[in-house]
């Protein structure tokens, strides 16, 4: 009886090591799976970052040749944020900003944005990151961001921790404007710039 039930049990051990082995097994694959399907979707951000740089980019210093406007850029982003994160977004124009693109009010109060539409290859250094934090003050903002196509030095994103401004490269960028698109019930709440306007 002793014998019969020592190998009942050693028979119910290796069974459940077997579906633990399994699971196991099982488990891995899926994580491998879901790597590999977060892997593709930030090569596929990157690849429409580096899409909306070409649609948007300023062919500066060419006599011929398509010359974007730069306003564009700006409008898209605005709508992008507006989708997002709600509320109004005013696209400023350029003259007389102060480095001020976009100017957000949501739910949290008013955020100041600037946007640089720049090559994969070209960080945007922690300058227009002052720019913002400058303005955050003086207009009582209570947050920021920094848009680009590319990405953010390292002194950059050094630079703007604890400034509560968001550094937002092209691959978030496209993220945020998917999931704005998917979220967005209801019409863009944003003006376009006054000389657009007119």
């Amino acid at each position: 009886m002793n014998l019969s039930l020592t190998g009942l049990l050693l028979i119910g051990i290796a069974i459940a090591f077997y579906y633990s082995f399994k699971y196991r097994q099982k488990y891995q694959q899926l994580k491998r799976i879901r790597l590999d399907i977060l892997q593709t979707s930030q090569d596929m951000y990157g690849t429409m970052a580096v899409g909306l740089y070409e649609r948007f980019k300023q062919e500066e210093g060419r006599g011929e040749g398509k010359k974007e406007n730069p306003l564009e850029f700006e409008n898209f982003v605005a709508r992008v944020m507006v989708s997002y994160y709600g509320g109004q977004a005013f696209v400023t124009g350029g003259t007389g900003d102060y480095g001020v693109d976009i100017e957000h009010d949501h739910q949290s109060g008013k955020h100041l944005g600037q946007v640089k539409c720049y090559a994969p290859e070209h960080l945007v250094p922690y300058e227009p990151i002052a720019i913002i934090h400058s303005q955050m003050n003086r207009q009582q903002a209570k947050g920021g961001y920094v848009v680009t196509t590319s990405d953010f030095t390292a002194h950059a994103r050094k630079y703007a921790e604890d400034l509560n401004i968001m550094l937002i490269n092209g691959s978030q960028l496209v993220a945020l404007w998917l999931q704005g698109l998917e979220k967005a019930a209801k019409p863009y709440h944003y003006q376009k710039s006054k000389s657009e306007s007119a």
